[in-house]
């Protein structure tokens, strides 16, 4: 029967092909960009821009015109693109032989390590899928049917390398810490006094996982959050501003 299904929805590939809904991506149904699972950027022309901003507690952001929507609320088309409802891990192993480690390739999975020695690619205009594989038996599918299967692209990253693999530091740093951080970044970047905020890299973390939103205020102090980038892009890129997949130069 999973077959049929799949099948069959090859027959409506003239559907138009469905984005997957990343977090750390800017989002085509609202233009917002997930910083993480409850703040946010807006979004230009597919460029995060401007300041973050928190969602209000207990609401999550989301593909909703409102952004910040409580998870109980969620329609049927919103999605927690940060948080549980946003899908299988890219290059992650659960219960299934294989995972997808980009949006065309897939690896065998030994227990709950990617076997990365062997990377398998998708056939031309299909998409890897997780999803899939569990609904369908079938990890690969045509983009032109995502709509039809309700599934979609389980990685962003256009090619997988080693660098998926990475985890972010979980050592948060005090407030004093993130002051003083944001300070000498000040100095060194040479941020302009009527620069209102800006973004830099935690350099405590020497493996580039986490950054710094760093806010003026009427004092000395500055507002901060402290920000970690995610698989598929598990490093910050301080030129960009961005989370990216290739670790920068200099990176641990």
């Amino acid at each position: 029967m999973k077959r049929t299904l799949l099948i069959l929805a090859i027959v409506f590939c003239g559907l138009a092909i469905v984005k997957a809904l990343e977090c750390q991506e800017c989002l085509e149904d609202n233009d917002v960009y997930c910083v993480d699972q409850t703040s946010y950027r807006n979004c230009i022309k597919s460029k995060p821009f401007g300041n973050v901003i928190s969602c209000p507690d207990d609401t999550v952001c989301t593909n909703s015109k409102n952004v910040c929507v409580k998870s109980s609320d969620l329609a049927e088309s919103e999605v927690d693109v940060c948080g549980t409802s946003g899908g299988n891990q890219c290059a992650t192993c659960t219960n299934q032989k294989y995972t997808c480690v980009s949006k065309n390739q897939f690896a065998r999975c030994s227990e709950s390590v990617v076997v990365d020695s062997n990377i398998y690619d998708c056939d031309t205009d299909e998409i890897c899928s997780s999803e899939a594989l569990e609904k369908y038996d079938n990890i690969c599918t045509p983009s032109c049917v995502l709509d039809f299967l309700d599934v979609r692209a389980t990685c962003s990253n256009s090619e997988y390398t080693t660098t998926t693999t990475a985890a972010p530091t979980t050592v948060t740093p005090s407030t004093e810490q993130k002051n003083s951080a944001c300070t000498e970044a000040e100095k060194d970047l040479q941020i302009p006094k009527e620069t209102l905020y800006f973004f830099t890299i935690y350099k405590e973390d020497t493996s580039c996982h986490t950054y710094l939103y760093c806010e003026r205020t009427e004092s000395t102090e500055w507002d901060t959050v402290y920000l970690s980038c995610h698989q598929p892009k598990p490093y910050f890129d301080s030129t960009t501003s961005l989370c990216v997949s290739t670790k920068p130069t200099g990176c641990s």
